[in-house]
């Protein structure tokens, strides 16, 4: 008894150390109070460990501490290894996406010079940068084709045509044109 005493009071003092030092090495004031919080439950652990120990549930305690906290860390896992997969299937999808408009687009006998798709919750957004100009109505056939085929919303589909700060094309510098919906944003 006089043993285990002693290792509680040690494992108090080691616990104080370590509390100071930690308040200490907060970097920024604002999170010395959540600092303070935690210690504050560890401490009521440790002060209530002997309390326990006395009466027969110290191990009980400990087992059931332990195990919460190893399935709390195997949740977290879980999602973080989730959200992971999320990115890089939508990604690989906006990857494949990319190329599957460019093959649509070169079908139909356009010239291509950039396809970037970006993928942001439930919105997909196309930006499509052309060699060449295309017609208002050939606008709209190409913008009818990729909704039908790919599921893409009209009006986030941009696109847009390469030319120079002359007007001729050659140097790659994209200028919006018009494609005849005003909602269009789009993506560089």
């Amino acid at each position: 008894m006089k043993e285990e005493l002693y290792l509680w009071i040690r494992n108090l003092a080691v616990f104080y150390i370590f509390f100071t030092a930690a308040l200490n090495l907060i970097p920024d004031q604002k999170y010395e109070k959540y600092v303070r919080f935690f210690m504050g439950l560890l401490l009521i652990f440790m002060m209530s460990t002997p309390i326990f120990s006395i009466l027969g549930k110290g191990s009980e305690l400990t087992e059931s501490f332990l195990d919460n906290f190893s399935e709390e860390n195997r949740e977290k896992e879980l999602r973080e290894f989730q959200n992971i997969q999320k990115v890089y299937l939508e990604k690989g999808y906006e990857l494949e996406l990319e190329q599957k408009i460019r093959e649509t687009l070169e079908k139909r006998g356009i010239e291509v010079y950039k396809v970037k798709v970006n993928i942001k919750g439930e919105e997909t957004q196309a930006n499509l940068v052309l060699k060449t100009e295309i017609s208002q109505e050939e606008r709209k056939e190409l913008k009818d084709a990729l909704v039908e085929e790919w599921g893409l919303k009209e009006n986030r589909i941009c696109i847009q045509t390469v030319r120079n700060e002359s007007g001729k094309m050659g140097n790659p510098v994209a200028h919006r044109s018009t494609s005849g919906s005003s909602g269009d944003a789009c993506i560089q």
